[in-house]
């Protein structure tokens, strides 16, 4: 029986036989002689994540003065990972991701199926064949004790084994641009040394050929903006030598709308990986701020919104205060904190640690369980109470599932015994929670609960009417806004209806 990959939706793919992979070598090898007779460089993207899939769109995308495309590109998943399916689905036009950018599935239509430059693969042999391989490896913090980040580390094996496969085939001359988030200190001391040892295997002169590397880290939104988050945005990039900063600055002057948004150079690859580590601390710990600041709004009477718009309107300096909500997810502000205080020690041999940053972290993971005492004010125990949470991936229109506050939210209420049932418009399979069946219908999900979280801010769910989902649940429901979804009016409405309504940093519901 052949091996599959299983897709979201549930659809099997069969992985690829030995006479399968021979025959891909072929096709690999074929496309790029006819690639080149055009002229156009060749690309691979390794990795076909939530960033390297549509990041590799983005380059194929890219056109010259008379709008021919300037790159073909490979994109790369490994047949052992889970994500196999992710190459035929792309191969056949689709896009591997949901979202609600219109730009998302326009995309990789027009690359795979209209200009016909951008094509996904599993085979290796690949990296023989090209000129830039753009690194978007998975890279996780691991955390053992919840709320405890400071135990966390970063295991950086599978990054390894996959800069390795790179030192194994690629081309001396090739560019090997790292934009997957790393630990400061990882393009020095992780890739260059392994690329030198792989290429002094092969007898490829290190003196006379030193590896080319570059790292310019994403500010990926995967939203409403999705695509442009990656193609018309700001860039920070380095290298570690001039040559391979001058390749990267080439590259990204093709493929990036630099016009409008011009790069920025740092001095070494170690200070480009610090400053996108850096940028997400200070939004986790600016995120941080605002929920203890909620908690403490809800204690005396407070709605904690309000105060966050008269104080964003000190333009310039406040601004940019962000907003308390269920809790913090996603890959990076999660994670990045923790990748940097992980490198002090393990990649540069210091002592200490980024105190502010870690504690941050920890407020932020530990920060669904206030939902739960929010429920708990209202039902003293919450055994066999019926749950709905509206919202089960990180981000609003989004269905990446990655890090979800929601995902703590519901494993704490399954120990207390509640009875959950969760809903997203946009995620079908909720693989970090497989047990759990998200549903898609709203109806369903709401009939009979007693309690409904409103935990994600889809648009979905901000145009519930309140006599509809009242109705939709047969019951008077304690309502728990976590993000904002409701101004004063509409809270006025669910009361008048029989419903209580508590939310994260409204401290002033009891008032109206």
């Amino acid at each position: 029986m052949l091996k599959v990959s299983i897709a979201p939706d549930g659809k099997e793919y069969a992985l690829p036989t030995p006479e399968d992979s021979a025959k891909e070598r072929e096709i690999l090898t074929q496309i790029t002689i006819e690639q080149r007779k055009l002229g156009r460089k060749i690309v691979a993207v390794q990795g076909l994540g939530f960033v390297g899939c549509v990041m590799a769109t983005v380059v194929a995308d890219a056109e010259d003065s008379n709008g021919k495309p300037i790159y073909y590109v490979h994109g790369h998943q490994r047949a052992s990972g889970r994500s196999f399916w992710k190459i035929p689905v792309i191969n056949s036009g689709v896009a591997p991701v949901s979202s609600s950018d219109p730009e998302v599935p326009a995309i990789f239509n027009r690359c795979v199926v209209e200009k016909k430059n951008f094509r996904a693969t599993s085979e290796d042999y690949v990296y023989e064949l090209v000129d830039v391989v753009v690194v978007d490896i998975q890279l996780d913090a691991t955390k053992p004790a919840f709320g405890e980040a400071e135990k966390g580390y970063c295991d950086i094996s599978a990054f390894r084994e996959g800069i390795r496969t790179l030192g194994k085939h690629i081309k001396p001359e090739c560019l090997i641009l790292v934009e997957t988030t790393v630990p400061p200190g990882t393009c020095e001391k992780v890739v260059k040394p392994i690329i030198e040892e792989e290429f002094t295997k092969r007898g490829i002169d290190i003196i006379a050929n030193p590896p080319l590397i570059a790292h310019s880290y994403e500010r990926v939104m995967p939203g409403a903006k999705y695509v442009a988050s990656i193609r018309d945005f700001w860039r920070v990039f380095s290298g570690i030598n001039q040559k391979s900063i001058d390749l990267c600055r080439a590259f990204l002057t093709d493929v990036l709308n630099v016009e409008n948004f011009p790069l920025t150079q740092l001095d070494h690859t170690n200070a480009s990986e610090l400053s996108k580590v850096m940028e997400n601390s200070y939004r986790a710990t600016n995120i941080a701020l605002t929920l203890e600041w909620a908690k403490f709004a809800e204690q005396i009477g407070v709605d904690i919104f309000k105060v966050r718009d008269a104080i964003r309107k000190r333009k310039g300096t406040h601004d940019n205060l962000l907003r308390p909500s269920l809790g913090v997810g996603g890959y990076c502000l999660t994670k990045d904190p923790v990748l940097a205080n992980w490198s002090m020690g393990a990649l540069f041999g210091l002592e200490g640690s980024l105190d502010v940053a870690i504690r941050s972290v920890n407020i932020n993971d530990t920060m669904p369980l206030h939902t739960i005492e929010l429920i708990e004010a209202e039902y003293e125990n919450i055994l066999n109470l019926k749950i709905t949470i509206l919202g089960v991936s990180y981000l609003e229109d989004l269905g990446d599932t990655r890090h979800s506050p929601t995902k703590t939210l519901v494993e704490f209420l399954r120990k207390d015994l509640a009875l959950v049932r969760v809903h997203d418009p946009y995620v079908e399979y909720w693989a970090e929670l497989e047990e759990i069946k998200v549903l898609n219908n709203l109806a369903d999900a709401l009939a009979g609960a007693e309690v409904v979280v409103m935990a994600v801010g889809h648009a979905e769910y901000h145009a519930i009417k309140p006599q509809d989902l009242v109705a939709m649940c047969g019951t008077k429901p304690l309502i728990i806004d976590c993000s904002n979804f409701f101004d004063d009016a509409k809270i006025k409405q669910y009361l008048a209806l029989g419903c209580k309504v508590k939310g994260i940093g409204k401290g002033h519901i009891s008032q109206l």
